[in-house]
């Protein structure tokens, strides 16, 4: 494994929900092969850039004048409403849309992730994904994951599945993004263990 590899490798643990419908790999070539595919990650409030401080939790600091957090947690809670009317009504709705799972994310590294879910997956499979890492400022990410592993649920993860995934078709600034967090998130583990250790 070259270093680069290695540091691509590197995991943090992460703690979000992580919203994803299912397609097979054929269907997801077919959409590559469009000429409008662009590989999709992208990130919210618009004029956001990459070359900032990465926040230390997902609640996080603030970073300099923005939006008022009041006002960023409201328009969150209303986003999760709308996601679980959303959820009712597609379970209901009889369409060829396909199915929104939802899942709990365990870690992330600059090839892929690990989540949490109930959703019935097999290795090959896609998963056309959405999750918010950050509220401050709001990180949103829409990717696509591979599934490379499944380990049915017992254990620590209850009635749920983990799954394993490696990132398809991602941006590499947004790869750089997610392992500048991930060492980011690591360093400050170690400052919390050095100073619980001379505590």
């Amino acid at each position: 494994m070259t270093q680069e590899e290695k540091r691509e490798n590197v995991r943090a643990a992460l703690r979000c929900r992580v919203h994803f419908s299912v397609m097979e790999a054929s269907d997801y070539e077919a959409l590559k092969n469009q000429p409008d595919f662009v590989g999709r990650c992208s990130c919210v409030p618009t004029g956001f850039s990459l070359e900032f401080a990465v926040p230390e939790t997902e609640e996080g600091e603030r970073h300099g004048a923005g939006p008022d957090p009041n006002l960023i947690d409201f328009l969150i809670h209303i986003e999760d409403k709308l996601d679980r009317i959303l959820a009712l009504l597609t379970k209901y709705n009889q369409t060829d849309r396909p199915q929104i799972y939802e899942a709990k994310a365990l870690d992330i590294s600059g090839c892929g992730m690990r989540i949490v879910s109930e959703a019935q997956v097999a290795p090959g499979q896609i998963l056309d994904m959405e999750f918010r890492m950050f509220r401050y400022p709001v990180v949103l990410l829409q990717t696509f994951g591979r599934v490379v592993r499944v380990i049915p649920g017992e254990g620590p993860c209850g009635g749920q599945h983990e799954i394993a995934l490696e990132f398809l078709d991602l941006d590499e600034a947004y790869r750089e993004w997610i392992i500048s967090y991930v060492f980011q998130a690591q360093r400050k583990l170690i400052r919390r263990e050095r100073q619980a250790g001379r505590g």
